[in-house]
Order: structure tokens, then sequence, then C-alpha cells
């Protein structure tokens, strides 16, 4: 589920927090990190949960114009497309985001009704529910088709969605964009076969291997920040180490601590990391800068010799 970028992310923001605390309890530390990378999974589950509740919704709404004094046609006759989504179906149905739910105490009973049919009447004058209840396919395809356009195009920038999200757990504001993303994806990658039984993608994608990837960066990035300040001073031209932002030395700092304590991940693809975070968590000028510093800081890592790669971290590209 959590692909590496994002834990690298989660630890750069637990690394940056760490160094405007006052704190210095590092296990602490890592088990709030731990439960910053569960937040973020819980927000993931919380958005699959709500279309659900959508769903919920659209069928209470049916039958409310079933039962209206003088129904119209339309009214006795509504089209299900949406309710009879086999996605939404199977998500209601499935036993593990049930468990997840509970596990989590996700409760729509406790939030006001009208948050979901803001979001419901909102979706109905969409063109692309217009057109995903109106062209005439029944297929698995086309239903997680029209779910990951709504997701893509609506539901990034949801402010009230947001909102609602932010009033239960401060954490979900920075988590929000990345599980939009993992929400996408997901729906994306779904397969035909997934049903009530089927199993949500896990936490970590690979358990222990990612875990301990996340734990390592993270408190080895602030065992040995310190001994990085002499080697980044050393290799930046042009530049007033003392004006560097905290968010920039802690990218260097992180992308320092995987050239020297991952053996089998390339160079290329930690710098490449490391810019592409930059761009949404630092200055307009990091990705340049990063980019420069990096690729000096690998060449002498490499002729001290406290650059070795092996495995996969030979691959150049």
């Amino acid at each position: 589920m959590l692909h590496r970028r994002f834990l690298r992310i989660k630890a750069l923001q637990e690394i940056y927090a760490y160094h405007q605390s006052d704190s210095t309890n590092l296990p602490q530390a890592e088990r709030h990190l731990l439960e910053e990378v569960d937040d973020l999974y819980k927000l993931f589950v919380y958005q699959l949960s709500f279309w659900v509740e959508v769903k919920k919704f659209a069928e209470r709404r049916i039958e409310e114009n079933r039962n209206k004094h003088f129904p119209t046609a339309e009214d006795l006759n509504p089209n299900l497309k949406f309710v009879n989504n086999r996605i939404l179906n199977a998500l209601e149905d499935n036993k593990h985001l049930l468990s997840l739910e509970d596990q989590y105490k996700i409760n729509w009973a406790d939030s006001r009704e009208d948050f979901i049919r803001s979001f419901y009447n909102r979706m109905l004058d969409c063109p692309e529910y217009e057109e995903y209840m109106s062209n005439g396919k029944d297929s698995f395809g086309d239903d997680r088709g029209f779910l990951a356009t709504m997701v893509d195009t609506y539901m990034a920038d949801d402010t009230l969605l947001f909102d609602y999200y932010s009033d239960r757990d401060l954490t979900f504001n920075s988590d929000y964009p990345i599980a939009i993303y993992l929400l996408w994806k997901f729906l994306n990658e779904l397969p035909a076969s997934f049903d009530a039984m089927s199993k949500l993608p896990p936490v970590f994608k690979e358990e222990s291997d990612d875990k301990e990837f996340v734990v390592k960066l993270f408190e080895k990035t602030i065992l040995h920040a310190d001994d990085y300040v002499d080697l980044v001073k050393a290799n930046i031209s042009n530049w007033d180490y003392d004006r560097l932002a905290l968010m920039d030395k802690i990218l260097i700092y992180m992308a320092i601590t995987e050239f020297c304590e991952f053996h089998s991940i390339p160079v290329r693809v930690t710098i490449n990391e490391y810019i592409e975070i930059s761009k949404f968590y630092s200055t307009p000028e990091s990705r340049r800068f990063v980019n420069g510093v990096l690729d000096r800081l690998s060449t002498v890592l490499k002729e001290q010799g406290k650059l070795v790669k092996t495995g996969l971290g030979l691959v150049e590209k």
C-alpha cells in the first residue's frame, strides 16, 4: 500500500517535528512515526468507508422518492446504476473493511447527514456522473473508471471533505493529498475478482522490509545529523549553510543516510526521490539546490569509500 516515497515523506515530517521540538526521546519519536504511518492508512480506510456511506445515502434518497405522495415516473423507476456499482457493493459487504471500520471506530452516524447530502448533490451535477449514468455500459471497468475519475477530479479539492476529516484528526491535514492518491491508485488497480472476502492492501507493501526501512531512515538521519554538517558545508558553493531552510537540510541528511546505510538502493533512485519530495515540501529553489548538492555528495562519499552499493543498488539508472 504505502510506497517508499510516502514512507520517506512520513519520516521527513517526523524528523522535522523532532528538530522543532525540545524532546530528545528517540524511542518515543519512533513510536510516534509508526503511529503517523498508521494514521495515513486510517485516512485511506475513512475514504473507502465514505464512498460506501454516499451509496447508502443514495439508496435512502431513492426509497424516499418512491414513497412520495405523488411520485413521478422517474421516482418509481429510478436509474440504479450508482447504487449497483460493483465496487461499492463489494466494499459495503467487505469483511476486512468492516473490521477496520470497527478498529478505527469509524461511525458515520455521528456526522450530520447534510454533509453526505451536500457531496451527493454536488456529484449529481458533475458531467462525469451524468455520463456514467447514461452511457448504457454495464461493466466492472465502467464502475471502476467512474469512481477513479471522481476521486481524481473532485475529491482532492473538496474543502468540505477536507474540513470534515481535519475535525476528526489534525494529522489528517498533511495526509489528505496522499490518502487521495492512495485511494485513486487502489481503485485503478482493483481486480474484477474483488469481493466481500477480499483483503484490502496492508499498510506496508513488504511488512518487515518497509517497516525496517522507515524506522532506520528516521533513526539514522537523526543520530548522524551532527556528523553530516561539516560534510554538507564543505560541498555547497554559493550557499550559506546557516541560511539554508531546515527542510532542505533534512532532505539532504536523509539522502546521505540512504547513500551510506541502504546498500541496495541505487544512488540515482535516492537523488530522484528527494528531488521529487522537495517540490512539495520545500522552497521553489530547492529542487535545483538539492539535485546539485546530492550529485556532489554522492561523488565525494564514493571517493571516501563510504558509499558502498550491492545488488540492485549497483543499478545506475
